[in-house]
C-alpha cells in the first residue's frame, strides 16, 4: 500500500497489488472462504428474509455481503482501539476488498458510496500500518491519511460502546 510522497495525502485508490494482499490475509486469518462466512453469519434470528423483498430471488444475498464487510470493518476497529495495529490494517483492507467485490458483482457496479467506502477502509488501513510499523515519536496524524479527525472519535467511541456491550451480562 503505497502513500503519495510529498503530498500529506495518501493514495486511496484500489491498486492490483492489493488482491494479492487481501488474498493472502484472507487465507491467513480465515483459511478458506467457507471459514469467513461462518465467522460473519449470513442469517439473522427474526429477520423476515423475503416478506419484504417478493421479488428479489433471494434475499440472503444483500444481507450476506454486507454482513461479511461490515463484520471485517467492525473487527478492524476493534484491533485499532485496542491497540492492534497490525490487524487492524490488516482487516481493513479485507473490507475495502469485501465492498469493492459486493458492489462489482452483487450491484453491478460500484456506487459513490461503496467508493467511498473502500477509499475510506484503504486510507484506515494506511494509518494503522504506520501505526504498527513507525516508532510512537514518529507517528501520523489522521489528517496525514485524510481521515476526518471528527469523525474518527465518535468512531473510537462507538466501538468502545460495542465492545464494552458485548463483555456486559445479555449483551
Amino acid at each position: 500500500m503505497a502513500q503519495q510522497e510529498g503530498t500529506g495525502s495518501v493514495d486511496d485508490t484500489w491498486l492490483p497489488e492489493y488482491d494479492r494482499l487481501v488474498h493472502e490475509l484472507l487465507a491467513r486469518y480465515f483459511g478458506s472462504p467457507p471459514n469467513l462466512a461462518a465467522v460473519y453469519p449470513t442469517r439473522r434470528k427474526g429477520y423476515p428474509w423475503s416478506d419484504h423483498r417478493p421479488r428479489v430471488v433471494d434475499s440472503r444475498i444483500p444481507a450476506k455481503n454486507n454482513e461479511e464487510y461490515h463484520g471485517l470493518e467492525r473487527h478492524a476497529w476493534q484491533y485499532h482501539v485496542t491497540v492492534q495495529y497490525e490487524e487492524a490494517w490488516h482487516f481493513f483492507p479485507m473490507a475495502a476488498a469485501m465492498r469493492r467485490e459486493d458492489a462489482e458483482f452483487v450491484m453491478e457496479g460500484c456506487d459513490a458510496g461503496h467508493s467511498d467506502a473502500v477509499r475510506f477502509c484503504l486510507r484506515h488501513a494506511l494509518f494503522n500500518r504506520a501505526l504498527a510499523t513507525r516508532p510512537r515519536a514518529a507517528w501520523p496524524t489522521l489528517a496525514e491519511f485524510g481521515i476526518d479527525p471528527a469523525q474518527h472519535p465518535r468512531r473510537v467511541r462507538r466501538t468502545w460502546e460495542q465492545l464494552d456491550a458485548f463483555g456486559s451480562p445479555g449483551g
